[in-house]
C-alpha cells in the first residue's frame, strides 16, 4: 500500500465525507492494522465529523444557532444510521476538544457557536 491508495481516505477528512472515509477504512483496515496505523486513522474520524459540521453551518448561511437536526439529516444523507441523541454527542466531543467553539442548547436541541472563527483551524493543527 503506498501513500496513493490512502488519497481518498484524506479526501474524505477534508470535505467530510463520512461514507467514504469509513468504506475507505475498512478497505484498507488489514493493511492498517498490520503497519499499526488504523487506530491512529480511526482517530481522524472527529475530524471528518467536524468538516462535515462545518459545511451545515455554511449551508446555513453562517447561522449562530444550528439545529441539531439539521447535523442528523447530513449524517443520513451519507448512509449513517443516526439519531439526536448520537449527533449530541458528537457534537459535544468537538466542542470539548476545541473543534467547534460554542455550547448545545439541549431545550432547543441546537448548537450555538461563536460568532468569530466558530470551527478553528489552529486546534484541528495543534493536535
Amino acid at each position: 500500500h503506498g501513500l496513493a491508495s490512502m488519497l481518498p481516505l484524506v479526501q474524505a477528512v477534508k470535505v467530510g465525507d463520512l461514507r467514504t472515509f469509513n468504506s475507505e477504512l475498512k478497505r484498507h483496515q488489514r493493511a492498517l492494522v498490520k503497519k499499526g496505523t488504523f487506530l491512529l486513522l480511526e482517530q481522524s474520524k472527529i475530524l471528518v465529523y467536524r468538516n462535515l459540521f462545518k459545511k451545515v453551518f455554511l449551508v446555513n448561511e453562517k447561522q449562530t444557532q444550528v439545529k441539531l437536526q439539521l447535523f442528523e439529516r447530513a449524517l443520513q444523507c451519507l448512509g449513517e444510521p443516526t439519531d439526536l441523541a448520537e449527533v449530541e454527542c458528537v457534537v459535544a466531543n468537538l466542542i470539548y476538544r476545541g473543534y467547534v467553539k460554542g455550547y448545545i442548547s439541549h431545550q432547543k436541541a441546537v448548537l450555538v457557536v461563536s460568532k468569530k472563527d466558530p470551527f478553528p483551524t489552529a486546534a484541528v493543527m495543534k493536535r
